[in-house]
Order: C-alpha cells, then sequence, then structure tokens
C-alpha cells in the first residue's frame, strides 16, 4: 500500500494544494456518491487502498488540520521531546485514516462479507466473560466507549455476534440515514436516532429495561451536560466531566462496562472491557475518563479526536 501511495506525483499536488481548499470533512469526501460506488464492487483490500490514497489527497489539502493535530499532541505530552511528537502526530495520522476505512466499510460492505470479517478479525479472549457476567444480572448493560480504535465496528461485532445491541447514531445526511439504517435492521442491530426521539435518555432506559446493551461515547464533547459538582483533569485540561452517564445509571440500576475495540497489525483487533463499580466516592464519569486516558497516553495513535482536543476546554 505505502508504494502505490508514495508513487503518487507529490510535487504537482502539493502547488495543486495551494489552489484548492475544501470546504468538506473527509468524512463527507470519502462518502462523495462516486467514491461510494466504486468501492460498492471492490473487495476489502482495494478500498482500504483507495480510501488511504484519498485520504492522502485530503490531507494535503488541509495542512492546518495535520498542524493543529500536532500542536494538540504537544499540549497534552509536554514531557515529551520533539523528535517524538512528529513521530506520534504522523502515527495520528495514519490511525485517523484507518478510522476512515473501518467506517467506510462498516458502512457501505455488504453485511455477510463484513461479519465473516469481523468475526475472523476480532479476538474476545477472557473480556467476553465480563460481558456474560454482567447480562447475567439482568439489569442491562452499559458499554461507555471512546473514539478510539476501531469504534465503527464495536457495535456490530456484538450484533454479529448475538449479543442484544443498541447504539446511538447521528447521521450527517438523510441519504446516509436512508442507507445504513436497514442495514443495522439486517445485523438485528438496535439504533438510536437523537432526532427521532423526544428524548434519549428514556429511549436509552427502555433499552436497558429489556436487559440490552447500550453503547454511548464516554468523550462526546458536543453532547456532555456538564457535571458543575465535580473537576477533573483530562489530557492535562482541567474539565468539568459528562453528568448524563451517572444519571443513566443511577435511573436504569444498569451494570457499567468501559470497552475498547483495541487496533491490531494487519487488521486484527482486540476488545477490552473493564467494568466499573458501581459505589465509590469518584463519579463513574470521571473514572470511565480516565480509563480512557490511561489507553490514549499509552496508544495516542489510536484516538482520533485529536483535531477536537481543544473542545475539552469548553468543558472546564
Amino acid at each position: 500500500m505505502s508504494t502505490l501511495v508514495n508513487a503518487l506525483p507529490l510535487d504537482f499536488l502539493a502547488a495543486w494544494r495551494r489552489r484548492v481548499r475544501l470546504k468538506f470533512g473527509l468524512s463527507e469526501f470519502l462518502q462523495l456518491r462516486f467514491n461510494l460506488f466504486l468501492m460498492s464492487f471492490w473487495p476489502i483490500w482495494l478500498t482500504r487502498v483507495y480510501i488511504w490514497i484519498l485520504a492522502r489527497l485530503y490531507f494535503m489539502c488541509k495542512p492546518g488540520e495535520v498542524k493543529a493535530i500536532r500542536e494538540n499532541v504537544a499540549m497534552a505530552m509536554e514531557d515529551r521531546k520533539p523528535w517524538e511528537i512528529n513521530k506520534i502526530a504522523g502515527d495520528v495520522l495514519r490511525g485517523m485514516v484507518q478510522h476512515y476505512q473501518e467506517k467506510m466499510l462498516n458502512g457501505f460492505f455488504k453485511t455477510p462479507k463484513l461479519g465473516k470479517f469481523l468475526i475472523s478479525g476480532v479476538s474476545f479472549d477472557g473480556c467476553e466473560r465480563v460481558l456474560q457476567d454482567a447480562l447475567k444480572e439482568g439489569r442491562g448493560v452499559i458499554i461507555a466507549t471512546g473514539h478510539y480504535g476501531a469504534l465503527e465496528f464495536l457495535p456490530r461485532y456484538l450484533a454479529v455476534r448475538k449479543y442484544p445491541t443498541v447504539t446511538m447514531v447521528k447521521f450527517k445526511t438523510e441519504r446516509l440515514k436512508k442507507i445504513l439504517v436497514p442495514r443495522a435492521i439486517e445485523d438485528k442491530l438496535g439504533v438510536i436516532i437523537p432526532g427521532d426521539v423526544p428524548n434519549v435518555l428514556h429511549e436509552a432506559s427502555k433499552v436497558l429495561s429489556q436487559n440490552k446493551i447500550f453503547i454511548t461515547q464516554c468523550d462526546e464533547t458536543d453532547a456532555w451536560r456538564i457535571d458543575r459538582n465535580h473537576t477533573m483533569e483530562f489530557l492535562g485540561k482541567k474539565i468539568h466531566p459528562d453528568r448524563m452517564l451517572k444519571v443513566l445509571c443511577k435511573r436504569t440500576g444498569a451494570v457499567l462496562l468501559f470497552g475498547l475495540l483495541h487496533r491490531e497489525d494487519k487488521h486484527r483487533y482486540r476488545l477490552f472491557l473493564h467494568r466499573v463499580p458501581d459505589e465509590g466516592e469518584v463519579p463513574i464519569s470521571v473514572r470511565t475518563l480516565k480509563l480512557l486516558e490511561r489507553y490514549i497516553y499509552r496508544y495516542p495513535d489510536q484516538w482520533y479526536e485529536w483535531k477536537k482536543y481543544d473542545r475539552f476546554a469548553c468543558a472546564a
């Protein structure tokens, strides 16, 4: 793949970049009708190569995004040397490209082929017992995850494995919604669409009352309801955490797990699950963010929200 990408006429593209300013994000860029048409006919390996090339072109046209990512990594990891920051920033960009590869495969690849890929590519190991034990309690299970690793595959993987799973999804366009909702139904994956329901918390509570798995993201700052009574440090920033996870757990009595689908070599993945205790003086929202922070510091390339790192300052 790297040989193919490096064969691009980069000098020409650098000059072209100065004249072109894209008005949309990478996700919208990849979802152009022409791209979707091509990828719908291609095997997985060719789709990955094509997305890698398109992403490289995109970042060449968006040097400001690359600069912002490096600056944010440097702020969060002040103890690292400049050469380490440069390496981490490069790894983060590669991780972002892999995220979009996974996002497109998850959204637009045919279900049987994708299901087979997930079953063979994801390692559950001892963590599956954590999930099974939680479901046996009959209280419903919340999996708090983050914008980390192969997040896009997590709900579908659990659904393919026959676990009763529901996730919350936001669609940028109605066309995308019409494509992806039937796919989810086909996989028996439940979805809650915020714009289609009057109260997301109420819908999530109903799901948990049926002893199902509800997946939510603990670092979705745009949807946070700030808890002014508590402060914490997250990636070097002092913030007020979200309070909705605490409210949902208290209202439903559900078991809370923290989970990440970690990306490994050769397109393989490992699902990590940690049980978050019900009791304790430290709020559960703080504990889940601290678990996420631990993984981010250890594997910074797996977190793809570095571009939005400054938004956590808004939660201060």
